[in-house]
């Protein structure tokens, strides 16, 4: 199997995928291996992919991870027939209720957009933590799209980190990021009002955990920017006391450490255009990513003007899940 390569040796596209080739053992394992030699970025292209089904689709993700089981709270309505499928988008029922989650971020002017600003902290350059245990990657499949907008950027942070010069990379290697639920929602209220914050039943049990700066991939050896997202609070030497005062601030003020700005400073070089993929989507395309070596962010789109409809299946390792059960 031939893969089209979308920038370098980061990320690849195999076309004319037929919705037989989805289940085929053959083509299952060369895609895993496109997957893993292309830094965790696999698009799929076919005519046939528009009559994916939600079946299908889990069928096909379980190539790459065990699919998360855990009932994602409130969003009854955005899952897709009862599946672990998540809609994305800005689609409505016949009761003209949300049946899909919506993002409410900028659209991109142009291609120089995709690179992070430090001053508007756009695009939301991210790795999804959301506990100890994070997720390994996610499969995205597009059901409509608009006809422009919505596109989805992703970033080789692996390559990235290499090209760093090698005082940064050893003083990131000795580093780990402290997240937190609470931090995360106290911090977005800020800006958005109304939006829950945990009440301190549900931050005492949803303690803040760490994740290195850097991850080394479990599967390939190679290390990679990892542990941003809106839920770091501060970043810290590895193994470093934390005061139940500082835990507080962030937490409960949403206050982000200063100490964060070392990783954001990074951003505009990681996200420049020869680490990253703009994927803009067309109906029956699916993309997977691999979280511990890719940034993605999401794009804006005319919601007012338009309709875009995805599916998301979300990843854990085996073992995790594994473990879970037992």
């Amino acid at each position: 199997m031939q893969g089209v390569p979308l920038n370098g040796e980061f990320g690849c596209l195999i076309e004319d995928v037929r919705l037989s080739d989805l289940s085929d053992p053959d083509f299952r394992q060369q895609a895993f291996s496109l997957w893993q030699k292309h830094g965790g970025l696999l698009a799929l292209r076919g005519d046939e992919l528009t009559g994916l089904t939600a079946d299908g689709m889990l069928n096909w993700a379980e190539v790459f991870g065990a699919i998360e089981v855990r009932p994602i709270a409130g969003r009854d309505l955005m899952m897709v027939d009862g599946t672990q499928i998540l809609r994305i988008g800005n689609i409505r029922d016949e009761q003209g209720r949300a049946i899909a989650q919506q993002s409410d971020v900028p659209a991109l002017k142009n291609d120089a957009d995709m690179r992070y600003d430090t001053t508007t902290h756009r695009p939301v350059w991210h790795t999804d933590i959301g506990s100890a245990t994070p997720t390994i990657g996610s499969v995205l499949h597009c059901r409509q799209t608009p006809p422009s907008g919505g596109e989805t950027l992703f970033a080789d942070a692996g390559t990235a980190f290499e090209r760093l010069d090698a005082a940064t990379r050893e003083k990131l290697l000795g580093m780990e990021a402290v997240m937190s639920q609470a931090h995360h929602d106290k911090k977005i209220s800020l800006y958005t009002p109304g939006y829950p914050v945990l009440t301190p039943e549900e931050r005492a049990a949803n303690p803040p955990y760490r994740q290195p700066v850097v991850l080394i991939h479990p599967e390939t050896g190679k290390p990679a920017l990892y542990g941003l997202n809106s839920s770091t609070a501060a970043l810290v030497p590895k193994g470093a006391t934390i005061s139940q005062e500082q835990l507080d601030l962030w937490d409960l003020e949403g206050v982000e450490d200063e100490s964060v700005a070392l990783y954001r400073n990074l951003l505009p070089f990681v996200t420049g255009p020869e680490f990253t993929v703009k994927w803009s989507w067309s109906p029956g395309d699916i993309v997977v990513w691999d979280n511990r070596c890719t940034l993605h962010a999401a794009t804006g789109f005319d919601s007012d003007a338009h309709q875009r409809e995805m599916w998301r299946v979300t990843l854990h390792a085996m073992e995790n899940v594994k473990e879970e059960a037992a």
